[in-house]
């Protein structure tokens, strides 16, 4: 049997990059958002540590901006990748006080935002 990393389309990154979620809460429409720090990254996904009180169920859909420091150009412009994902699995702490692992599926794929957008 196949391991699910033999499965995978793309290869996955490790990589820790900062990243603020926001999820739309469709029962009562608050806005609830967030920041993380990526485990690693694949053209298609990407698995996060949040906070274990983190209030993200399977299903739930979130607007990422995933934070990049560009150390070619003087440590001082950041680039930002956008995507929304779907929230697949949450994985608990491990130990008292770590964070939760959340496996995230990129519904559209990363893109830049244009220049305007930032």
């Amino acid at each position: 049997m196949a391991s699910p990393m033999e499965r995978r389309r793309f290869g996955r990154f490790l990589v820790p990059l900062t990243t603020e979620y926001n999820l739309r809460d469709p029962e009562g429409g608050q806005s609830l958002s967030g920041q993380c720090v990526t485990r690693d990254i694949s053209l298609t996904g990407a698995y996060l540590f949040c906070e274990p009180q983190v209030p993200l169920m399977p299903g739930h859909v979130l607007d990422l901006t995933i934070f990049s420091p560009l150390h070619f150009l003087d440590n001082h412009d950041i680039s930002h990748l956008k995507a929304t994902g779907q929230v697949l699995r949450l994985d608990p702490p491990e130990m008292p006080n770590q964070q939760c692992g959340v496996a995230i599926s990129f519904l559209d794929g990363l893109s830049f935002p244009t220049l305007d957008a930032i």
